[in-house]
């Protein structure tokens, strides 16, 4: 078919899933292993729930609450991913079902922090990614930006906090950048090569971006 038609990358989402289960047992730097966004990213729809992934469908598969920012900054903010965001992740939704007879009220919270992370893949997702998947409970990339787009640097743990230091390039020395989600309250600077270290909360994300920008 010459790649016309799209698939939704179900091995992703079932990796989101085990590791929203496992916690600082699962290893993020295999997070996107055997998934269709590593192997044809051109044919793939990333995603984190559907319709039947949630509590009492088909698959009933639901990602972890702890984990859906995690999982969503993966696939919004990676460059070759395709997106699908997921409305009551977005806006919340409640409804009932029926399951051995019994009537089953089931809740899914909207992932407060998503519109912020949809705000970040349009102002900061932009340019060549270079990943930093270099550790188990703790990864990063940057993007690299264009020349009328700035890029980002991501940082994500499922453990305790974490850090990398990241290698920007000469062409961002003595660059001040902030936490664009707000996790990290503080300011991280780039030395003369533009290097720095950026940090990451436990079981969290974060965004840094130029602080100019």
């Amino acid at each position: 078919m010459n790649d016309l038609v799209s698939c939704f990358d179900a091995p992703l989402h079932y990796n989101f899933f085990t590791a929203s289960k496992e916690g600082k047992y699962y290893d993020l730097s295999q997070i996107l292993k055997g998934s269709f966004l590593e192997k044809k990213p051109v044919f793939s729809v990333s995603f984190v729930e559907n319709h039947d992934t949630q509590q009492l469908q088909a698959l009933e598969s639901s990602v972890q609450n702890w984990f859906k920012p995690i999982a969503y900054t993966i696939i919004l903010l990676s460059e070759e991913a395709y997106p699908c965001v997921f409305y009551p992740d977005l806006f919340g939704a409640e409804y009932t079902d029926m399951k051995d007879g019994e009537e089953i009220n089931v809740v899914i919270p909207k992932v407060e922090i998503l519109p912020k992370l949809l705000q970040a893949r349009r102002y900061f997702a932009y340019g060549e990614q270079v990943n930093y998947f270099d550790h188990p409970n703790c990864i990063a990339w940057v993007r690299r930006g264009i020349p009328d787009n700035p890029g980002c640097v991501v940082i994500l743990s499922n453990s305790e906090d974490g850090y990398k230091e990241i290698d920007l390039g000469t062409q961002d020395p003595n660059t001040i950048y902030i936490d664009f989600l707000e996790q990290r309250k503080e300011q991280v600077k780039t030395d003369e090569t533009g290097k720095a270290v950026f940090y990451v909360n436990p079981a969290s994300v974060s965004v840094w971006i130029k602080k100019s920008n």
